[in-house]
């Protein structure tokens, strides 16, 4: 932005649109994004019923449960890897 400041109308900004740059790495992180989660939403959906008895309800939600928390740490580790976001919890 570049301010008017000579002008008469005191604080009104220009605004100067400048060609959209891309970045590089944001196709790269959806990507990755969209591997991670669909891979685990295809292991819940064919993977779990294949590996653990019918009968075991259980069971279906304790593997489905670490299959989502595996899935989420390898969403951050991807997070810090191609974006740089810390690994951590805290703001």
């Amino acid at each position: 932005m570049i301010s008017c400041e000579n002008s008469n109308l005191t604080g009104l900004h220009v605004l100067v649109r400048r060609p959209r740059s891309t970045n590089v790495l944001r196709p790269v992180y959806r990507l990755g994004w969209l591997v991670i989660w669909s891979s685990w939403l295809a292991t819940v959906i064919f993977g779990v019923p294949a590996w653990m008895p019918h009968d075991d309800v259980v069971g279906w939600a304790f593997v489905s449960m670490g299959l989502t928390l595996m899935a989420y740490a390898l969403h951050r580790y991807w997070d810090w890897l191609v974006v740089g976001r810390p690994l951590t919890f805290r703001r």
